[in-house]
């Protein structure tokens, strides 16, 4: 059964950083097997719903589209997977978290980006795959780390285990502000850090694509 999401006060929204995502949330579940309860649902297959279907914390949509999640999954993703009514498809070049310094610096952890896909007929009647404004990072634990080979995983540990954040941009850009508006910060918009890097470039736009089988071509009309 799929967990909720553990209320917040008004005005606040969970939204932790790469950095925070890996330290208290993934390690925690990947070497124990618990999980601060909560604040990442658990028990959720992110691939078995369209993106827009999945449950998302009432704290977590904002107005114009907006909405964002966390979900552990059992195991890192693929480079392109299908859900209902598309896929979710790899893009750009995967993030370390880098722990140490000098010749012990190593990547304890990686971060992957996806983008949903879903088809569309071209102008030649071909098959084609065009994004969404729904994106993915998904978060794995390095299990070759000198870090985790010292450690010493409890009985539930499950070093296969991911974090998946699933989040949309607003579709439509909100209004601006009143000419006379108060020096308060607007939070109608998604909280940036640095992991919310924005959209893939126009190059993984061209690069990126489904594996899996795509539309089926447009059949010509019978003479």
């Amino acid at each position: 059964m799929a967990t909720a999401v553990r209320s917040l006060p008004p005005g606040h929204a969970f939204e932790p950083s790469g950095h925070q995502i890996i330290t208290q949330y993934l390690a925690p579940k990947a070497l124990r097997g618990d999980a601060t309860p909560g604040h990442v649902a658990e028990g959720v297959d992110v691939f078995a719903a369209s993106p827009a279907a999945l449950p998302f914390h009432p704290s977590t949509r904002r107005r114009h589209g907006e909405a964002w999640g966390y979900f552990y999954g059992a195991q890192a993703s693929g480079d392109a997977l299908p859900a209902p009514g598309g896929c979710w498809a790899r893009y750009g070049r995967e993030k370390g978290y880098v722990h140490g310094a000098g010749a012990a610096a190593e990547a304890v952890a990686f971060r992957s980006r996806f983008a949903f896909h879903v088809p569309r007929l071209g102008g030649d009647g071909g098959a084609a795959w065009a994004p969404t404004p729904w994106l993915m990072k998904e978060y794995r634990l390095n299990k070759g780390a000198a870090a985790f080979r010292a450690a010493q995983p409890g009985p539930k540990a499950d070093m296969d285990c991911v974090v998946r954040k699933i989040f949309t941009k607003p579709v439509v850009a909100p209004p601006p502000p009143p000419a006379c508006s108060s020096d308060e910060e607007d939070s109608s918009g998604l909280g940036v850090d640095e992991e919310d890097d924005g959209y893939y470039s126009e190059e993984d736009r061209r690069r990126v694509g489904c594996s899996i089988e795509g539309p089926p071509r447009k059949r010509a009309r019978p003479s």
